[in-house]
C-alpha cells in the first residue's frame, strides 16, 4: 500500500476553463503554464490543451522542457532571454521571447541565430516590475525592426490590479496603452482582465490574452468566487485518516499545545503536512472534508500529519477519505485563511504528492 496522499487532476475541467477564457477573449488565448503548470504538471497541462493557441512559461528552461516533450504549439517565454546563449536556444527551438529591457537586445547582438525569433515588447503600465516605459518604446521598436533576425509580433503589458473593480490604477494602465499608436496587436489581459473583459477597449481579434490562475479553477477576482465565475476546480487534494483517538476536555493537541479541547473530543490524524506542501500557517478551524463531513483542523500542521476534530461524526474511521481542497472545499477559502493566495498553495505542493488524472 502506498501513502494515501495525492492530487486528483481533472483535465476535463482544465479544458473547460480554457474554453471559458476563449469565449471571453476576442482574439487568441495563450495558456500560462509556468511553474510546472502552477503545480499541476506543465507538460501534462500542455498535452491536455493540445490545440491551444499557444502557451506561456517563465523561462527558456521551462520552454525547452515542453519542446523536449514533443509540444509543438507556440511557446512564449515571459522573462525573455537572459543571455546570448538563450537567444540561440530560442532560435533553434522556435521559442517566442519577451523583450523587457534594452540590455536583452545587446545580448542578442552577441548571438548567432539559426533562424528569426519572434519577440514581444513589454511595456510597464504601472506594475513597475518588468517592462520599459511607453515613452521608451519607439527607440526599442526601431532597434528590433532594424534586426533582420527579429520579428516584432506584439506589444504587451501586465496589469497590477485588474482583480479589483476597475480601480484608478487599472484605468491609468489602460490609458498608458492607449496613449501610443502601436500599429501592432496587443497582449494585455491576464486572468482577471480576461474573465471580466475589462480591457475590451484595447483588444480585437488580433489580440492575445494570457490567462493563468483561472485555468486551474481559482478565482482571479477579489470579491467573486470561482463558482460565481463559472470556473471548475481542477485539483482536488486528497488523503486519508490514518489514526483516530479520543482526548479529554482540557487536553491539548499538537506542537506547542495551541489547541485545547473544550469538551471530550474525537480526533482524526490525516496523512498530510507541510512536507507535502499543505500550508503550515493553516489555523485551527480551517475546513477539512472527511467522509463527506465538513470538519475542522485543530492544532498546528506538522511535517507529515494534521489533526482534525471529528467529534460530531461517528462514521469517520481509519481509512476515511479526506479532501483538503478541490471539488467541495474552495481552495481560495483555504488560501484566505492562510493569508496567501491559491497560486502559492498549488505551487508549493511537493513531489511527494502524486498527481493522478481523474477518470472520465
Amino acid at each position: 500500500m502506498t501513502r494515501p496522499t495525492y492530487a486528483l487532476i481533472n483535465w476535463s475541467n482544465f479544458r473547460q476553463n480554457y474554453l471559458l477564457a476563449k469565449s471571453k477573449a476576442p482574439g487568441s488565448v495563450y495558456a500560462v503554464i509556468k511553474a510546472d503548470g502552477y503545480g499541476h504538471g506543465m507538460v501534462r497541462c500542455a498535452r491536455a490543451l493540445g490545440d491551444a493557441d499557444g502557451f506561456a512559461v517563465a523561462c527558456v528552461d521551462e520552454a525547452l522542457l515542453l519542446r523536449q516533450a514533443g509540444i509543438k504549439r507556440p511557446v512564449l517565454v515571459l522573462q525573455g532571454a537572459y543571455d546570448a546563449e538563450e537567444w540561440q536556444i530560442a532560435s533553434a527551438n522556435n521559442l517566442q521571447l519577451v523583450v523587457h529591457h534594452a540590455q536583452q537586445l545587446v545580448e542578442r547582438e552577441l548571438a548567432i541565430l539559426d533562424k528569426p525569433v519572434d519577440v514581444w515588447l513589454k511595456i510597464n503600465s504601472g506594475m513597475n516590475r518588468l517592462g520599459i516605459r511607453a515613452t521608451e518604446a519607439e527607440s526599442l521598436i526601431a532597434l528590433i525592426n532594424d534586426d533582420e533576425q527579429l520579428q516584432l509580433k506584439y506589444v504587451m503589458t501586465h496589469f497590477a490590479d485588474a482583480d479589483l473593480a476597475k480601480p484608478e490604477a487599472f484605468s491609468a494602465a489602460i490609458e498608458v496603452m492607449k496613449a501610443q499608436d502601436w500599429s501592432l496587436p496587443l497582449s494585455v489581459s491576464n486572468s482577471a482582465a480576461t474573465i471580466t473583459q475589462l480591457a475590451a477597449e484595447l483588444e480585437d481579434d488580433g489580440s492575445v490574452s494570457r490567462p493563468g490562475i483561472m485555468l486551474y479553477g481559482s478565482s482571479p477576482l477579489a470579491k467573486q468566487s470561482a463558482a460565481d465565475l463559472g470556473l471548475k476546480s481542477v485539483m482536488t487534494l486528497k488523503s486519508q485518516v490514518i489514526h483516530v483517538h479520543d482526548v479529554k476536555a482540557g487536553e491539548k493537541v499538537g506542537y506547542g499545545g495551541d489547541w485545547t479541547a473544550e469538551k471530550d473530543s474525537r480526533i482524526a490524524v490525516v496523512a498530510i503536512g507541510y512536507g507535502d506542501g499543505y500550508p503550515r500557517q493553516a489555523p485551527s478551524g480551517t475546513p477539512i472534508l472527511v467522509e463527506g463531513h465538513r470538519c475542522s483542523l485543530v492544532g498546528r500542521v506538522s511535517m507529515d500529519m494534521i489533526t482534525v476534530d471529528i467529534s460530531e461524526n461517528a462514521d469517520i474511521q481509519v481509512g476515511s477519505e479526506v479532501e483538503l481542497w478541490g471539488d467541495n472545499i474552495d481552495v481560495d477559502e483555504i488560501a484566505g485563511l492562510c493569508n496567501t493566495i491559491a497560486y502559492e498553495l498549488f505551487c508549493q505542493l511537493t513531489p511527494r504528492v502524486k498527481r493522478v488524472a481523474a477518470e472520465g
